[in-house]
């Protein structure tokens, strides 16, 4: 019997010691810096804004016009987000000769950034994009994005792990996946599409904005297994008794002449999980829902379940004493 019971001990130890823990994450490399037109692309409307797709702010950005100097006047942020495969980045809208300004129809366009990593990806190839407008612009109207479903979570870690050399920066992450039909517009690759996806509370509150570009839709990350690593490329801060709505805005060839492409809105609440090793997730509030990927408990809790079984087997199996009989006087 105290052999079992031993042996149980060491299970016990074993299924603590067991686990899952997010692995290393190594930092991305800044991708390099690029534009929208993409290079090579023609017959590019007039009314077409250029986007440099930096993780910097484009100081120094330059542009010519059959090889003469434009003025650059500034550039809006439209927000970070990803470009295609790579890493996280930022896009921003140049602003030639003012607000709103046109390109000059067939004419070859360069956009450069001195000193600078290029489109292709050395710190000596300043160019970001060669592209050629046609005669003027029309305003034909794309298809805007129609969504249809949003999925919330939000992910509770353990403390320790917050910052200890693998992914998990923070004891809550929210994930996010979106299922929708980009929008297409005129003239205009899927992948030069530039497509902002926005997240807000459906009673007020702050904006939540992710821009990408991409060949394949954006399909966000799921929490999967009982340790989720935080890996996506938008993992927004949610909050767990708030319902959130989303919809997207489109833009590409005209943007500055076409109608605005902005999609539907889709709302969903958000459920609440925990991480293996971390305290459950707290009760779900007012428009919230609870949910779990993980078992139970802490490990603890898990070596105190078993060394109580083990406790109970022992004595449920001990050898009763016989009594002696008693003698007749």
């Amino acid at each position: 019997m105290r052999r079992w019971g031993s042996a149980s001990v060491v299970v016990a130890l074993g299924l603590v010691g067991a686990a899952p823990r997010a692995r290393a994450c190594s930092p991305e490399l800044p991708p390099a810096a690029t534009a929208i037109p993409r290079a090579g692309a023609t017959g590019v409307s007039t009314a077409t804004s250029i986007v440099v797709v930096s993780p910097r702010e484009p100081f120094g950005v330059e542009v010519t016009a059959d090889g003469q100097p434009v003025p650059v006047s500034g550039w809006g942020a439209l927000g970070a987000g990803v470009d295609g495969s790579g890493g996280a980045t930022s896009f921003w809208r140049l602003w030639l000769g003012g607000v709103g300004a046109l390109l000059a129809g067939n004419t070859d366009y360069v956009v450069t950034l001195p000193g600078g990593a290029g489109a292709g990806g050395d710190a000596g190839a300043p160019t970001l994009t060669t592209f050629s407008t046609a005669a003027g612009y029309d305003k034909a109207a794309g298809t805007p994005a129609n969504v249809r479903g949003l999925h919330l979570w939000r992910v509770r870690y353990p403390v320790a792990d917050i910052a200890s050399g693998n992914c998990v920066l923070s004891e809550y992450v929210g994930f996010l996946t979106v299922d929708y039909d980009p929008a297409t517009i005129p003239n205009t690759a899927p992948g030069s599409v530039v497509q902002s996806f926005q997240l807000a509370p459906d009673t007020g509150g702050t904006q939540q904005t992710f821009v990408y570009t991409g060949d394949a839709p954006f399909a966000g990350l799921a929490p999967a297994g009982d340790y989720p690593l935080p890996l996506g490329q938008w993992q927004p801060d949610l909050d767990p008794t708030r319902r959130y709505c989303l919809g997207v805005s489109s833009i590409g060839d005209g943007d500055l002449a076409r109608p605005a492409t902005g999609s539907n809105t889709v709302c969903a609440d958000v459920v609440q999980l925990s991480a293996t090793g971390a305290p459950p997730a707290p009760s779900a509030g007012a428009g919230g829902s609870s949910g779990g990927c993980s078992t139970a408990g802490t490990g603890a809790s898990w070596l105190a379940a078993i060394l109580a079984l083990v406790a109970a087997v022992s004595l449920g199996r001990r050898p009763q004493r016989r009594r002696a009989p008693r003698r007749r006087r």
